[in-house]
């Protein structure tokens, strides 16, 4: 491997956003890209919002994705791995105290023993003469003396924030310069002794010899402040790559409470990872030959940080349905079967009696018409359920119509004189009908499908029917047959009406 390491570290706090799985592949594609390293860390010092089952949805969700990674924690079915752990924020609580008393020792920091309510009082007035609220430095010159008299009183941890400017390259953001007297001296440890975010993130970067932070662009002021503290306790300073945020269609940022900000929603509503992965890729981030059909080894072998854009780009959902189903295309077919089986049998249907031929056959001839998995359901139902209805629209108009009745007999007239019903012969039949009769063929498809399926879209029709068999097509048409008369039946004769 090259010398590049990259780490995703999200917080097992929630469900798994749209955002932060963006950020996961733009690490990994970048570490693959270049023969790196791709770490997972889990921020988990939130002790009351940190819940393993968020941290197992997560490695849950990256593995969906195709998103392996080298080195990070242990979870239910994936062992720890790595050199540089524990990658568990909560089991690096001693390193990051460490770290934060030799700030101490070296002047870098400071003990501040102000309490709770002197800190809010000092806010408070600077809101009321209407300035920044910032810390006044109270204890950052204490002698030893006035530590020591302190005595066992508790104290937070601050960085002392020197005067100068903190510059930072950002591969996407570009140069930016800012004035340190724009910060504080910021808390590194909580009086309880619990690490603060900055502290502990910039520690662990550090000790895990991270090359690359490439994360979202609402980090870029947290940055400055961990350049400060990377050069404070003499770690090398990442390249920093700072990307846009998701943005919704609206171009507001993607909030939680939209549809399909859990990346699971997606894998329940049928998408393809490979479609979610490639469309991920392209908000933000344009390959170089233009191409937007990309597969994630594809992805990997073109994807360069050079080629991020700046601007946040709106999610699309018209255009990642359109990417999900160029990726069902890309299935071969046996792949397609055995994604929609678990689907089929978990809608309530016995696929077990079918050969693996016959579902082979069966996602053949959907394939280029589903748009997401679950569409398997609606457009194979018929398969191994003999339709209860037929879908109110379609029947008035195909069976309500005059001769509807005449051609459904001479329908299944045409099935019953097949030595072997194929999709070939049928197809031949139905289109001599058309010629013979003056009709379009659809005059004889559709009622057809509609007494097959129950339904006016679906699989081809000559294909469906094949799989269907004889015995089962003649049987339903008769069901069809004896429709028509009971709706003709019950309709007012001209006389009636008249009357």
């Amino acid at each position: 491997m090259s010398g590049v390491r990259v780490r995703f570290a999200p917080s097992p706090t929630g469900f798994f956003h749209i955002g932060n799985a963006k950020t996961a592949l733009y690490n990994w594609l970048f570490a693959r890209s270049c023969g790196g390293t791709f770490i997972l860390r889990l921020e988990d010092t939130d002790v009351e919002r940190s819940k393993e089952e968020y941290a197992e949805v997560l490695a849950d969700c990256l593995q969906w994705l195709g998103l392996d990674w080298d080195e990070g924690p242990a979870f239910k079915n994936v062992p720890a791995k790595g050199e540089f752990g524990p990658y568990r924020q909560s089991e690096r609580t001693e390193l990051y105290r460490n770290e934060a008393n030799r700030l101490l020792a070296e002047g870098k920091a400071y003990k501040c023993f102000c309490t709770k309510e002197e800190l809010d009082a000092e806010r408070e007035r600077a809101v009321a003469e209407k300035r920044p609220p910032r810390y006044n430095q109270k204890c950052r010159n204490l002698t030893p003396d006035e530590i020591a008299a302190k005595g066992d009183a508790p104290y937070a941890i601050r960085f002392k924030v020197m005067e100068g400017v903190t510059e930072i390259d950002d591969i996407v953001q570009g140069v930016v310069r800012t004035d340190n007297k724009e910060f504080d001296d910021f808390i590194i440890v909580k009086p309880n002794g619990d690490p603060i975010f900055h502290l502990a993130v910039v520690v662990d970067d550090g000790l895990m010899k991270v090359t690359h932070v490439i994360r979202g662009d609402d980090h870029m002021t947290n940055a400055v402040r961990h350049v400060m503290l990377f050069k404070a306790l003499g770690y090398a300073v990442p390249i920093f790559c700072h990307h846009p945020l998701v943005h919704d269609e609206k171009g507001q940022k993607y909030s939680k409470r939209l549809p399909g900000a859990n990346v699971l929603d997606w894998r329940r509503d049928g998408y393809l990872p490979e479609a979610l992965i490639n469309y991920l890729a392209l908000l933000g981030w344009t390959p170089a030959d233009g191409s937007e059909i990309l597969t994630l080894p594809q992805l990997a072998q073109q994807f360069t940080l050079d080629r991020l854009s700046p601007s946040p780009s709106r999610f699309d959902l018209k255009k990642a349905q359109w990417l999900n189903g160029q990726h069902m295309r890309l299935l071969t077919v046996e792949a397609l079967r055995d994604r929609v089986l678990p689907i089929l049998n978990a809608a309530g249907f016995d696929t077990s009696g079918k050969s693996i031929e016959w579902l082979t056959r069966m996602a053949a001839i959907c394939q280029e018409k589903i748009k997401v998995l679950n569409d398997i359901v609606p457009y194979t139902d018929f398969f191994f359920v003999e339709p209860s209805a037929y879908e109110e629209k379609p029947a008035r108009k195909l069976w309500a119509a005059e001769g509807a009745l005449d051609t459904m007999r001479t329908i299944h007239e045409t099935i019953a004189a097949l030595d072997v019903l194929t999709a070939d012969a049928l197809k031949q039949r139905f289109e001599a009908l058309a010629e013979s009769s003056g009709q379009g063929v659809g005059h004889y498809i559709h009622p057809t499908r509609l007494a097959l399926t129950g339904k006016s879209v679906g699989p081809g029709l000559y294909e469906l029917a094949e799989l269907l068999g004889k015995e089962t097509c003649l049987a339903r048409i008769n069901r069809a047959i004896h429709y028509i008369e009971e709706f003709t039946a019950a309709q007012p004769s001209c006389r009636d009406q008249r009357n």
